[in-house]
């Protein structure tokens, strides 16, 4: 009996030691889990895939060029945004994505700050080409009165200052003023003319004071002046002496400038369509103008011959194919000299790739490109 007892006792002890040991296991917390508290009736295996959800529930890519989760454009705004983007996607190779956001806590990530989220948002859509890496996120947080400009990591730093100088002069000014549809439009145009060739030279930066007919335009930059203009060059062209009295010229502001201009080319000034820089020497008042054309929707009117002529309306009348290209009827209007016309244009073939088609229904590539967190931000 003493070795039965004996035995039993052994067992008994046992069973309580791997009871307890269970027990252990299964109250102890998950580490995928960390510290989160569950919520009440929320067992611990379907909270797992909750909080996954939620430390990398970035928004959704909907459409390749705009994604208003903010719903703070405008229809009309909105439209030239896309055709702007469009554009400088099929002329320049740049895809430029431009996002809002009721507020970058909305989507409960671990980024505290709008620079943290802009860059894995970034990363996560893939955003511009893979090998370029020469993508662009503008990013606007209404609920944290934040703007972002996220560059691929295939510029350098000195675009940065020229994006900083957007946020300050295009964006935010407009931000105070409520007028956000408005500021996210001019801030994108801007920023454009500022990717489409190399940046201004660090040694005199492009002159400006805060209106668009001082921004160093893509006409500018596609003539090749970027890489000509280094050092004093670049000095003298923004500077230049006056002819008379050798003394250093000034810009005169986009008021002033319009003075000097006529209606045509005032017009211009006000739609961004061509910088007219008009310069002034402080000394004798002699007055020199140069003109670049600017990189937006407007082209030249053959009536006027300003770049005042607008698309209005695009009708396609084939569709472009994987093998052939399409073809479309557009109809166009100068808003200087009223001057209508219809011109048919060829839609490029389309292009197969490894895009993913989102829950819109819409079919937006993503390149693959990624970015080390280089740009610039802005408050209001």
């Amino acid at each position: 009996m003493a070795t039965i007892s004996g035995t039993l006792r052994q067992k008994w002890i046992l069973v309580v030691g791997m009871s307890a040991l269970m027990g252990l296991v299964l109250l102890a917390p998950d580490p995928a889990l960390g510290n989160a508290n569950l919520q009440p009736g929320l067992t611990q295996t379907a909270a797992e895939p909750l909080l996954a959800q939620a430390r990398t529930s970035y928004p959704q890519r909907q459409d390749a060029l705009i994604n208003d989760y903010g719903e703070v454009l405008l229809p009309a705004d909105a439209d030239r945004l896309r055709a702007l983007l469009e554009q400088v996607k099929t002329t320049a190779g740049i895809e430029i994505v431009v996002v809002t956001v009721p507020s970058i806590g909305f989507y409960e990530t671990e980024d505290a700050a709008i620079e943290s989220f802009a860059t894995n948002l970034f990363n996560t859509w893939g955003i511009g080409d893979a090998q370029r890496n020469d993508g662009v996120l503008v990013l606007f947080s209404q609920g944290d009165r934040a703007v972002r400009i996220e560059l691929g990591r295939g510029y350098s730093r000195d675009y940065e200052a020229p994006m900083q100088t957007v946020i300050d002069e295009y964006m935010v000014p407009r931000f105070r003023n409520s007028e956000y549809s408005a500021g996210l439009y001019a801030g994108t145009e801007a920023m454009i003319r500022q990717l489409t060739g190399p940046p201004p030279s660090p040694i005199e930066p492009v002159p400006l004071s805060g209106t668009e007919s001082l921004v160093l335009s893509g006409g500018l930059m596609v003539l090749g002046l970027g890489g000509l203009l280094g050092g004093k060059k670049a000095f003298d062209f923004w500077r230049p002496k006056c002819e008379h009295c050798q003394v250093r010229m000034t810009s005169l502001s986009q008021e002033a400038a319009k003075t000097h201009l006529d209606a045509g080319q005032c017009l211009e000034l006000e739609i961004g369509s061509v910088t007219h820089n008009v310069l002034e020497c402080p000394q004798c008042h002699q007055y020199i103008k140069r003109h670049f054309p600017s990189f937006t929707a407007y082209s030249d009117c053959p009536s006027c011959h300003y770049k005042t002529l607008k698309v209005l309306k695009e009708t396609t009348l084939r569709e472009p194919t994987y093998q052939s290209s399409g073809e479309a009827l557009t109809d166009r209007c100068c808003r200087h000299c009223n001057h209508t016309d219809q011109i048919t244009i060829v839609l490029p073939r389309l292009e197969r790739s490894t895009s993913s088609s989102y829950s819109s229904g819409s079919s937006s590539s993503s390149g693959g490109g990624s970015s080390s967190g280089g740009g610039a931000s802005g408050n209001w």
